[in-house]
């Protein structure tokens, strides 16, 4: 389970050492400040041993050869569904820089698992003024407290956002960031940190810069929670065609932010915004039916769906397609490699292709071993990574690479990373018929 644990705040001036060595100043952003939760370890200590699940000793200290010091929480009764968790958090003096959650399958007592996971979160943030209703659990109707009903709807959703990267959420609350990531079918993570305006498919969005008055304060209201605030500024613009308004109101609805999940009219506020062959729209027509935790069954209509998302510029279809076979309900274009369209959505932005280029040059897998342009994707990568699950896998993943490389080398690594990333295509629903 450790492995999963995010670098956390406290540690920056490690990882800025690190970077500072491999990165330079320029693409280093982990800054030296200290920001700090206002909640002690003790607290988080006692919320998590009132639950009944973990006792007080079963939290030890380990010093993280990528991370450093932290302070683990895992039950010692691993027959127990129930106890599949572990707690992470990162000190800073008396108080947290970073509290982590993580659940496991198998998912039978995932009530009281999401009650533990509530008991933390509510000693650093409030609820919503409105929740959304609670999404069904496989283990039939439970009764939860608002609290882990608004974490188990945001699991939910980033879970059934899968494949590709929208299977983060963030929703901040008094300035504190709720990261939650779905992993199908393993994994559930709660990250508790201070924002630091860390992104996500609706804040602030690849093309946010087109957004029309209103759309840009309702993003705000969508990553704060206030759902039918939103709704109330975005129905009469995207009823009225703006493209992205249509988007989030697609998503509100589909994910069961303001009502019921309701997937035919989510379908026709995407293809609202599909009609300006927004990519983001085009890729979520080609994934709407694809709730089945994870698995992406690609037909004749989803082929043809994903090519037109990977035209318009849809990084997470290019990553889809460049991991398919082709066959029936796809061929690839002529000359055209599966490494090819992953060099691309690595290009134009995606975390899961940039880790996927590294690999590749790394072990020469679709293209020629090159173990400066595997280091610079790597430092691409972490750079391109916030606080979650792939924080220290990235870090991970650079630290191996640029410790086969010697200084000029290295050099060459970081001078190429900063000229990898050439962001995703142009996009105005202004110039599009």
């Amino acid at each position: 389970m450790i492995r999963l644990i995010p670098p956390p705040v406290s540690t920056a001036r490690g990882l800025a050492v690190l970077l500072g060595l491999v990165l330079g100043p320029t693409l280093c952003s982990a800054g030296s400040d200290s920001l700090t939760l206002p909640v002690t370890s003790n607290a988080v200590i006692h919320a998590a041993v009132t639950s009944g699940l973990i006792d007080a000793a079963d939290f030890d200290a380990i010093d993280d050869p990528h991370v450093g010091p932290l302070l683990v929480g895992r039950p010692e009764r691993p027959d127990d569904p129930a106890r599949t968790f572990s707690i992470i958090m990162s000190e800073d003096g008396p108080e947290l820089a970073q509290i982590q959650f993580v659940m496991s399958a198998p998912w039978k007592g995932l009530d009281a698992r999401l009650e533990l996971a509530a008991s933390i979160a509510s000693l650093v943030v409030t609820l919503p003024s409105s929740l959304p209703p609670m999404p069904p659990m496989e283990a039939g109707p439970v009764s939860l407290t608002p609290m882990a009903s608004w974490l188990y709807s945001l699991f939910y959703e980033s879970w059934l956002g899968w494949p590709g990267s929208t299977k983060r959420l963030v929703r901040v609350r008094e300035g504190v960031a709720v990261i939650v990531e779905g992993t199908p079918p393993e994994t559930w993570i709660m990250t508790l940190a201070v924002d630091r305006d860390f992104p996500d498919t609706t804040w602030p969005g690849v093309w946010s810069g087109s957004d029309t008055p209103g759309v840009t304060e309702a993003r705000l209201l969508i990553r704060q929670g206030e759902y039918r605030k939103a709704r109330d500024l975005l129905e009469p613009l995207a009823k009225d065609g703006d493209p992205q308004a249509a988007l989030l109101m697609g998503d509100m609805v589909r994910f069961g932010r303001i009502g019921t999940p309701h997937i035919e009219h989510a379908t026709d506020w995407y293809l609202v915004a599909a009609r300006h062959r927004h990519p983001r729209a085009i890729w979520s027509l080609a994934s709407i039916l694809t709730e089945g935790w994870g698995t992406f069954f690609i037909n004749n209509l989803k082929g043809q769906l994903l090519a037109q998302a990977e035209a318009a510029g849809s990084a997470d279809a290019l990553l889809v397609l460049g991991n398919t076979t082709p066959g029936v309900n796809y061929v690839r274009p002529p000359g055209v490699s599966a490494s090819d369209q992953i060099l691309t959505a690595a290009r134009w932005g995606l975390l899961a292709a940039q880790h996927n280029m590294a690999r590749r040059y790394s072990a020469g897998d679709g293209v020629a071993a090159d173990a400066i342009e595997a280091c610079a994707w790597a430092m691409v990568a972490l750079e391109n990574t916030g606080p979650g699950a792939n924080y220290l896998y990235s870090r991970q993943l650079l630290a191996d690479l640029a410790s086969r490389l010697d200084d000029q080398d290295l050099a060459l690594a970081r001078e190429r990373a900063m000229n990898l990333v050439t962001g995703p295509p142009a996009w105005s629903p202004r110039s599009i018929e």
